[in-house]
């Protein structure tokens, strides 16, 4: 009896036991089996690559395969791929560790690679780009532009860091070629060349101007840089992506066609503005829509195409040299005459002199010039003349409106010495200056017209018109309605015809009125 008392203690006790350690067993085995929890099924690229549980960060696992990947290689690596991850719940199901998930995703993304990207360094120059693949080499390059302008290599290149700048992005630019250093951290290079060489040259250039006689000559390179902002920053790009040195000097110096805009001065003519930019007047007029190559006027704004290359040198030289010189003559002013009248009461006579001009240059193009330091060998008198301090009256066109048809000069076999525009009968003709009525009358082949003398001794002629408003020894103003224009005399339809004349001698109107 006792023997089966034991016998049955014995049961119950391996039977709590049993029941004690199933709580284990069950985590034990759900940390590797499904047993009816939530779990994740991962997928990628569209396949599935099995479960993991719940805790499982499949995302960090997949960064870290792409980390493990990336160190492995000496370039950047690029991936095209696609994962998920989805809450699933069937019991039986094996799960991966997360050290199992990481594994296969790195062997998955092997199979994705795209292309090896390798470090390399971008020369942005405005709309240029090319590929380097060290700081050397752009070094290198940029040497190589600007070494036409700088054959014994006084300057260099510098790259260098500005808190005033895009952070990550480098500018280049160039600096005597005793500076060292090739980054400058934290410092503008304006700062660190004007602590040095330009602070002496600005120094001395204000010190020469002050000091004529005492200031020794400024010869040779006094200071180069490049015309345009040129940032330099890291990128990662394939291998067939990198740049010859060689072809991008050829590319970046190379010529190309950029609009400029030019506002014109007074005296300006088109063929003088062609050929001071390097262009055509046909071209010019062709942007402009212009039908009259005399018809431009002072402050329009005119579209040049200017033949630039991408990145220029500024080179600012001391040049020496001996010229013949005036001196600047002395001014009597007159306040009764024009300023367009002046008389010359002594004759000055002509010098020799030797001077040092700072002399700027844009790719070979002189920009300004200025004389620092004079040597005068035979003195020149300067003239006397006496000159008008009155402006002289301005002219306008004649009458609003109406289509140009005609402009001065040989037309059907004569001398055409005026302008025409097409208007209907009756359109009001105006004084195109103030002045007094000479004429006005029927003339043979003008017609009815008015002739007005004007107090720079110059005379206007309005002709064909339908009726004169005015009266010979009549003053007029400007802009004063003095005739309508008409159809009389020799004329093949109704117009406007106007003659301006300086000196007695019909000119091209055109070039004297304003619009």
């Amino acid at each position: 009896m006792q023997r089966i008392i034991r016998s049955k203690k014995r049961i119950a006790q391996a039977i709590a036991v049993f029941l004690l350690s199933i709580p284990a067993v069950l985590v034990a085995l759900s940390q590797e089996h499904g047993i009816g929890q939530e779990y994740q099924l991962v997928s990628f690229n569209g396949s599935i690559v099995g479960c993991t549980s719940i805790e499982t960060d499949v995302k960090q696992a997949l960064l870290a395969a792409r980390r493990e990947l990336m160190a492995e290689s000496d370039e950047r690596l690029c991936m095209d791929y696609e994962w998920d991850s989805r809450i699933e719940k069937e019991p039986f199901v094996t799960f991966l560790t997360a050290e199992e998930v990481q594994n296969i995703f790195k062997e998955k993304l092997k199979d994705t690679i795209i292309s090896e990207k390798q470090r390399a360094y971008t020369v942005a120059i405005d709309g240029y780009r090319a590929n380097f693949s060290s700081l050397e080499e752009v070094k290198t390059f940029l040497d190589k532009v600007k070494a036409p302008s700088d054959e014994d290599y006084e300057f260099c290149t510098q790259i260098y860091t500005s808190d005033a700048h895009i952070s990550g992005i480098l500018l280049a630019g160039l600096a005597p070629t005793e500076v060292k250093e090739e980054i400058i951290p934290e410092a503008t290079l304006a700062d660190e060349l004007l602590s040095g060489y330009q602070a002496t040259m600005a120094y001395t250039m204000e010190y020469a101007l002050a000091n004529p006689t005492r200031v020794g000559y400024q010869k040779g390179i006094l200071s180069m840089e490049f015309v345009e902002i040129v940032e330099v920053y890291e990128n990662y790009v394939d291998a067939d992506e990198l740049s010859d040195i060689d072809e991008e000097v050829i590319e970046v110096t190379k010529e190309k066609e950029s609009n400029k805009i030019y506002v014109v001065e007074r005296g300006d003519c088109l063929s003088v503005i062609a050929m001071d930019h390097d262009t055509t007047v046909s071209s010019i007029m062709a942007l402009n829509k212009l039908e009259d190559a005399d018809r431009i006027r002072e402050g329009q704004e005119l579209i040049i195409a200017v033949p630039e290359p991408d990145l220029k040198i500024r080179l600012t030289l001391g040049e020496v040299y001996e010229e013949d010189y005036n001196a600047d003559p002395i001014i009597i002013k007159n306040d009764s005459w024009y300023t367009t009248k002046q008389v010359v009461h002594e004759e000055g006579t002509t010098g020799h002199r030797e001077r040092n001009d700072v002399v700027v240059y844009e790719n070979g193009m002189e920009i300004s010039r200025e004389m620092i330091y004079e040597n005068i060998m035979v003195k020149s008198e300067p003239a006397v003349v006496e000159q008008g301090t009155i402006i002289p009256p301005t002219y306008i066109k004649p009458l609003a409106g109406g289509t140009f048809t005609s402009g001065y000069g040989p037309r059907w076999g004569r001398v055409h010495k005026g302008v025409d525009w097409a208007c209907p009968v009756g359109t009001t003709v105006y004084a195109s200056c103030g002045g007094t009525v000479i004429q006005a009358s029927y003339n043979g082949g003008y017609g009815n017209n008015v002739v007005i003398s004007h107090p720079d001794g110059r005379m206007t002629r309005y002709a064909h018109n339908s009726k004169l408003l005015v009266k010979v020894g009549q003053k007029v103003t400007q802009g004063q309605p003095i005739a309508l224009s008409g159809n009389t005399g020799r004329s093949t339809g109704p117009h406007v015809h106007f003659e301006l004349y300086i000196n007695g001698t019909a000119v091209n109107p055109l070039k004297y009125i304003s619009y």
